[in-house]
């Protein structure tokens, strides 16, 4: 394997040891120091030559009015203001997302304005930039006076050590914001929630994390934690930690098979004036008329569907007929499936979703996402907004990830209310999220969807291509 060195004298990586192999490791490092360093200079001269005019402050609103909720600035109190849109100026160069420069731009205004001590180290060499930009992010949000507090305090210790800046921060936040330490930053009762993230594991596997009276949870993990016992009791061979993760799916399809029995009537509506979750100790019983064993409600005696899950989310499922033949016949071999909530999963995974949900699932071939057809208004029908957020799944701005569910749909021939009929069409609409929506109406970035379903975007004599698969420049660096 052949390298260069700082000189860019060629090396068999394989050959190398000793202090030759050390002195190329220390190099190393001195390469990735300045390179970091150089990164947040240029980031700050994008700061610096594209100034804030009036009130256009670069910001998640970038100045534009009527925009509740995007009010936050770059950097923290002390910093100059930058023009609207160089957050994406910096994504599209860098290739990295918004939230990436953002974070870039931010620091490298905080570093130069509020921490000029910890920046002359980077420019030193004293310490990486990655270590700055973390003094950086963690005294955003601190006042002037506290952030520059804990630059003359590294400063004064001359070292700039993680634990060190932890602990230098707490002391800051301590002495000039108490009111962030309220139960020692602990969460609270305005901290309960619970949430699920479908990101968080492969083929299937999310994360579900909850913030409550310390009671209730524990009742509730007890509750698993038996319930996990008895699938181990009846022959269960995962782990304990397994069975209880499977546990919280068998309590929620028994809630689901309760509400049917115990508080719905047949029409789906609460069941008689005057009846509550008590008059169900009667039971359910099996219907003698009903020669298939049907369940009945205990109190309207109507027929009850019988319900297995409690999912309620709307699965959306992108499979070729291919797929389809596969997980009819044999084994998936490998074939997996894209998702709108979990991602992308092998097709073994869904067949045995298909099969636990049982009578509950529905497969229906609800979207054709080739389909070409207009409408002569603005605003597109529900089903043609269905049909471009599962067609390219996330912003098409280059390099943003943010879910179409969560995005504008945008002309992307601005429509004319006077203008020719037929311009709401699934070729002229685009998922943009908001930001990026604004930086095309406000801004000089330029789309095209090109005739594969791919997207081309332009600012001033940069191009990008946005596929399915990701963003690739295509300017010549």
């Amino acid at each position: 394997m052949i390298d260069t060195d700082a000189s860019l004298a060629p090396f068999e990586v394989d050959d190398l040891d000793g202090d030759v192999l050390l002195d190329l490791i220390s190099d190393n490092t001195d390469q990735e120091w300045r390179a970091e360093r150089r990164r947040l200079r240029l980031a700050y001269q994008l700061c610096v030559t594209h100034p804030a005019v009036e009130a256009d402050a670069a910001s998640w609103a970038d100045g534009i009015p009527d925009l509740a909720g995007y009010t936050d600035t770059l950097g923290g109190e002390g910093t100059p203001e930058v023009a609207a849109f160089t957050v994406e100026l910096w994504a599209t160069a860098a290739g990295v997302s918004t939230w990436s420069a953002k974070r870039t731009l931010t620091a490298t205004l905080d570093l130069h304005h509020r921490l000029p001590h910890t920046w002359a180290a980077v420019e030193e060499l004293r310490i990486p930039g990655w270590k700055a930009c973390r003094v950086a992010e963690d005294t955003n949000r601190l006042s002037l006076e506290a952030a520059t507090w804990v630059d003359e305090e590294l400063a004064r210790r001359g070292t700039w050590g993680l634990p060190t800046i932890e602990k230098t921060i707490k002391t800051a936040i301590a002495m000039f914001h108490p009111d962030l330490v309220k139960n020692n930053g602990l969460p609270d009762r305005d901290d309960w929630d619970v949430t699920v993230d479908h990101t968080a594991g492969v083929d299937g596997t999310s994360r579900l994390d909850a913030i409550g009276d310390s009671v209730d949870l524990e009742k509730f993990h007890s509750l698993l934690a038996d319930e996990a016992a008895t699938m181990g009791r009846l022959g269960d061979t995962d782990t304990l930690g397994q069975r209880k993760a499977k546990a919280l799916g068998v309590l929620a399809d028994r809630q689901a098979t309760a509400d049917l029995l115990g508080l719905l009537d047949n029409s789906g509506t609460a069941s008689g004036s005057g009846s509550s979750s008590g008059e169900t100790g009667h039971g359910a019983g099996e219907d003698p008329n009903n020669p298939a064993g049907g369940l009945v409600h205990p109190v309207t005696g109507k027929p009850v569907t019988r319900r297995r899950s409690y999912l309620k989310t709307r699965l959306y499922v992108h499979l070729t007929l291919t797929d389809l033949a596969t997980m009819a016949g044999a084994a998936a071999d490998g074939h997996v499936a894209a998702t709108n909530l979990f991602g992308t999963v092998h097709l073994d995974t869904l067949t045995t979703w298909l099969q636990a949900l049982g009578t509950d699932a529905r497969v229906t071939p609800v979207i054709d996402t080739n389909r070409d057809w207009s409408v002569d208004h603005h605003d597109p029908p529900e089903t043609m907004r269905e049909q471009v957020i599962l067609r390219d799944r996330h912003c098409v701005f280059p390099w943003c990830t943010t879910d179409a569910r969560n995005c504008d749909l945008d002309h992307i021939e601005p429509y004319d209310e006077h203008g020719p009929p037929d311009q709401t069409r699934p070729d002229n609409l685009a998922p943009l999220c908001r930001r990026h929506h604004l930086a095309k109406t406000h801004g000089t970035w330029r789309y095209v969807r090109n005739r594969d379903g791919t997207y081309t975007w332009t600012n001033h004599t940069h191009t990008w291509l946005v596929t399915h698969h990701g963003t690739t420049s295509l300017t010549d660096p």
